[in-house]
């Protein structure tokens, strides 16, 4: 097996840089986060959380905690959000689906492929055991040679994540394509009509199969979806320092007043008021930040 293909960086509404198929960052301590915006990724990702600390997770409408290591499961599309007031210890795995076929041989997700999102409680023993895989992944990654290594690897530790899997009494079904084809209109269309009638036109389906679909594999309605994603979106607008009325154009409002009453409905602020809190938070965690090593 040779260098796996470059995909293209992509940014913004997916929340960092991903130039690889997969990535995976050292081990770090960091300090409280408190993410001020729900995002998504077009890729799997894996959170090991090694630290004894309260942390919440927010992932496709449903809210997780946990007090013990736990390792956090998010599947591509899944809206998610992670927050603690404690410095904790995490190892981050992300690796984009298309290895997953292209890798069939030796990568299976196994119950993790019914799971759109979980948190997975785990004892110091089997994450130390996790540790050690994902350790060897970042060497053998930075070795600059065959991918093969690395595909191993990985194939070994969503095997053990697999057989961590709390039992689901009600799995979520596998995603069918067509709404893995809609995700990404989604994300990359906010400002189209995002309707259910439209959608369920321009993907030539039923009105009624396509909500039924959609809510199966996602967790929560199509309109939720939407409105979350656009909601997500203009944070990360806002952030950037993006005029209102260009935020509210880009999410497909005519009319800049009525972008600011469902922001205000959603998020309990308006958007000026949303930007001044994020700004207060972002100088108050640069402070932070400048305790430790990263």
């Amino acid at each position: 097996m040779g260098v796996l293909k470059r995909h293209g960086a992509s940014s913004g509404v997916w929340g960092m840089e991903v130039e690889n198929y997969y990535i995976s960052t050292r081990k770090k301590t960091v300090p409280e986060y408190q993410m001020t915006a729900e995002h998504l990724h077009k890729y799997y990702e894996m959170v090991f959380n090694f630290s004894h600390i309260p942390i919440s997770h927010t992932a496709a409408g449903r809210n997780y905690t946990s007090e013990t290591p736990c390792i956090l499961f998010r599947a591509p599309y899944v809206l998610h959000s992670i927050n603690t007031t404690h410095t904790y210890t995490r190892t981050v795995l992300m690796f984009h689906p298309c290895i997953l076929n292209e890798y069939g041989n030796v990568l299976d997700l196994g119950g993790l492929r019914k799971r759109r999102e979980c948190m997975i409680p785990c004892t110091g023993a089997q994450m130390e055991r996790l540790d050690q895989l994902l350790t060897r992944m970042q060497k053998v990654r930075g070795s600059g040679k065959s991918d093969k290594p690395w595909i191993c690897l990985l194939g070994a530790l969503l095997d053990e994540v697999s057989e961590l899997l709390p039992e689901d009494p009600s799995p979520e079904e596998e995603m069918p394509p067509y709404i893995q084809e809609l995700l990404l209109y989604v994300v990359d269309n906010p400002g189209e009509d995002l309707s259910t009638e439209a959608l369920a036109k321009k993907f030539f389906v039923g009105h009624t199969k396509l909500a039924k679909d959609f809510s199966a594999a996602v967790g929560i309605t199509l309109h939720e979806y939407v409105s979350e994603f656009r909601v997500a979106q203009t944070k990360r607008w806002l952030n950037e320092n993006l005029p209102i009325d260009v935020i509210a154009a880009r999410c497909g409002f005519t009319q800049e007043s009525s972008f600011i009453r469902m922001f205000r409905r959603r998020v309990g602020l308006t958007p000026g008021e949303y930007r001044n809190r994020c700004t207060e938070l972002l100088l108050k965690r640069s402070l932070q930040d400048s305790k430790y090593i990263l």
